[in-house]
């Protein structure tokens, strides 16, 4: 997730600028995406970040200030349904046995860039969700909120869980990977430093088996990278391994697909799909708007053949004409 801390320096025109000062002259001023040609399933999703789902097939999708629920009524139109409810920016978002939980970052003057961890039980929806015809009100049974202070880290961004319900945080600011203990669902027990710099501004965290793959930028270049953990015997960080390279952009989020990955292209506005140790398939440039995160649909809302992609836009800037969407797309691999 490319977050907008970042982002809010971006330049809100189309046209490519390859600064040669530093690296993050280049990622703030490169956005190619300028259009999106996916279809709709909501838009006014302000900076939409991150999504999931359950395995029931609830969906949660996390942007600017916010964590939606997105529901279908008996019209068959969606609608989004918010759960939180305070001044603080959304980034990675994940499931941990029925709750939800995200990381956020403040940006007000006596709290910029403290960082949080956030969580709401999942509960069953009413009956008269069905109804709904309002979007954007506030969820009737979930509200997620703090939980508690994420000390140590800069801008955390993508989030995993492992078998022992362990969260994982990929930190961009730190450019770590820190393991989060849990006392019980509401209260963090502790916070390890788990991989350290394995990567510049890593970002999205996707576990597979035992393997955890990874995005972020090689150092002291504008090459994306897509790599993977291994882990050791005890469990912790064993060999590294950099699997796929593109030079100026930025490989967002990325999820589990048939065998291989699909990555989210964040600047060029396309979905890669890596398998085998190679390319294997790309959607047009500029397909999305900035895409940030990509998950194959699921039942019973969806079809099982196509992928949700949240199209974050330019930030800062809720126009519909500029991302801030959710949007249903059908591959061909």
């Amino acid at each position: 997730m490319f977050t907008h801390h970042f982002e809010r320096f971006k330049k809100t025109n189309c046209a490519p600028h390859f600064g040669i000062f530093a690296l993050t002259v280049f990622l703030v001023s490169s956005l190619s995406g300028c259009k999106s040609e996916s279809e709709l399933v909501v838009d006014d999703m302000p900076d939409s970040e991150n999504l999931l789902f359950t395995p029931e097939g609830r969906l949660f999708v996390s942007g600017g200030k916010n964590v939606f629920e997105v529901i279908k009524n008996d019209q068959g139109k969606f609608y989004k349904l918010d759960t939180f409810h305070d001044k603080c920016f959304v980034n990675g978002i994940i499931q941990r046995a029925d709750y939800v939980y995200g990381v956020c970052s403040k940006m007000n003057f006596g709290d910029f860039l403290k960082s949080y961890l956030i969580a709401g039980k999942i509960e069953d929806l009413p009956d008269s969700v069905s109804d709904v015809t309002i979007d954007g009100d506030p969820h009737p049974t979930i509200e997620m909120k703090i939980i508690g202070a994420l000390s140590g880290l800069g801008i955390p961004n993508g989030m995993e869980v492992d078998e022992f319900g362990n969260l994982y945080i990929a930190d961009s600011g730190t450019s770590n990977i820190f393991k989060v203990h849990m006392a019980n669902p509401e209260e963090i027990e502790s916070i390890e430093l788990w991989a350290s710099k394995i990567v510049f501004f890593v970002n999205g965290l996707e576990w597979v088996d035992d393997v955890l793959y990874f995005t972020g930028i090689r150092r002291g270049t504008t090459t994306a990278i897509m790599g993977k953990i291994e882990l050791n015997d005890d469990g912790g960080v064993g060999e590294v391994t950099e699997l796929f390279e593109r030079k100026n952009t930025v490989l967002d989020d990325l999820v589990a697909y048939k065998g291989g990955v699909i990555i989210t292209d964040y600047f060029k506005g396309s979905l890669v799909f890596w398998k085998n140790g190679k390319l294997q398939a790309e959607t047009m440039k500029d397909m999305f708007y900035a895409p940030s995160a990509v998950r194959p649909t699921q039942p019973p809302m969806f079809n099982q053949n196509a992928l949700l992609v949240t199209e974050k836009g330019i930030s800062f800037n809720g126009n519909v004409k500029y991302g801030n969407k959710l949007g249903l797309f059908y591959p061909d691999f």
